[in-house]
């Protein structure tokens, strides 16, 4: 959504916000090139690392060249680098694409290009094709048609470049998290805890919020992840009450790290058990923040009870709504097959407009590869229906 209103600034530079933005944190430079600045407006800052997204998917239209400096803006064309690398000659800082060009004609000077960079940065610039149709120089989005930036782009672009990086990254078995057999309310919390995304209150601390430590559930040991889901003694119980005592005391799930464990339980068990114990973790997490904010308590064969019952009802019910997609998809897909070696398979297929008197007819052979051996279309003048056609 950021990266949105990054878009309209730069496609929008005479609206009143861009003007303000631009006068206070980049008056002589691009946006792509302001500095954070000294004690930023949370919007400011929001936007500042917002276009990381931007510089990814957009790029200068060329048409004069005039209004795009060679060294700063994004406008060579291919997935790799939109800009120019650094370092280059002095000179070719100062320079407009327009000086790459030929005198009024738009194409690129091929020698003037290859005298001012090196072999491979003036190959990508002459690979930039110059479209005659285009009429200005603009900046466009490249990951949709109409060159206009959209959140749902922008978010797929993030995915791709940001968090698939190896900086945000985690390795893991995390198909078989969205895999469980489980509602999703219990695979989303399965993700969160993995990501160390829940607000335990040792969480909490290491984002600098100061809290009491201890867990508001048994109130005798620090509360994270391992303790409130496995160390606990009210989720001890509960798991036995659910019946996966042997999952909790399994000496393969004693992982010190609560991602590995979960990890290890969806590579392991069956996947009755991978969908029950999330919705057992739904429980729990639910029980706490019942007594944090509420002040209401469960006892843990109460949590076990219901997380064992909750799943139990859940379940036949997804299954039954799989089996009926699954054979709606089936009922209505119809395949062509190819004949046995040998055999020719001819296709015919009937049709008929009422009131004109006359019937279409058409025929295709194929053989067993699928290559299409003849073909016929006739028209009938009398008139029948589809199926006295097709016999």
């Amino acid at each position: 959504m950021v990266a949105k209103q990054v878009w309209n600034v730069v496609q929008n530079p005479n609206t009143l916000v861009a003007k303000l933005i631009k006068a206070r944190y980049f008056p002589r430079s691009s946006l792509f090139e302001a500095p954070l600045r000294y004690n930023p407006s949370f919007a400011w800052r929001s936007m500042w690392h917002a276009r990381q997204i931007l510089s990814l998917g957009c790029r200068w239209r060329i048409e004069s060249g005039e209004n795009i400096r060679v060294m700063h803006d994004p406008w060579l064309r291919g997935k790799v680098n939109k800009w120019v690398p650094s370092p280059q000659p002095a000179g070719v800082y100062q320079l407009s694409v327009r000086d790459l060009l030929l005198e009024n004609y738009k194409a690129w000077n091929i020698a003037k290009v290859r005298n001012l960079f090196s072999g491979d940065v003036a190959e990508r610039i002459l690979e930039t094709p110059l479209v005659n149709s285009v009429r200005e120089d603009k900046v466009v989005w490249e990951e949709e048609r109409n060159g206009c930036c959209s959140v749902k782009s922008s978010y797929k672009l993030a995915m791709r470049y940001i968090i698939g990086s190896d900086k945000y990254h985690v390795a893991g078995n995390w198909n078989g998290i969205w895999k469980a057999q489980a509602p999703h309310k219990a695979r989303h919390l399965l993700w969160r805890l993995c990501r160390g995304c829940l607000p335990t209150r040792y969480r909490l601390l290491e984002r600098r919020v100061e809290c009491n430590l201890n867990s508001p559930v048994c109130d005798e040991e620090i509360e994270d992840e391992i303790h409130i889901f496995f160390m606990c003694a009210v989720a001890r119980d509960s798991w036995c009450a659910a019946g996966l005592s042997s999952v909790l005391h399994n000496d393969a799930y004693q992982q010190s790290n609560v991602m590995d464990r979960i990890f290890a339980v969806c590579n392991n068990e069956s996947s009755d058990i991978v969908g029950r114990v999330p919705m057992l973790l739904w429980c729990i997490w639910q029980n706490r923040n019942d007594k944090l904010w509420n002040d209401n308590v469960q006892t843990p064969r109460q949590i076990g009870r219901y997380a064992f019952d909750a799943w139990s009802d859940w379940y036949p019910v997804h299954k039954l709504h799989s089996n009926n997609e699954s054979r709606t998809t089936e009922a209505g897909l119809v395949r062509w097959e190819k004949p046995a070696l040998g055999w020719v398979k001819c296709n015919v297929d009937v049709a008929f407009v009422p009131g004109s008197g006359r019937t279409s007819v058409g025929l295709c052979f194929r053989n067993n590869r699928g290559q299409v051996m003849a073909g016929m279309t006739q028209w009938q003048q009398t008139m029948m229906s589809s199926v006295e056609g097709e016999a």
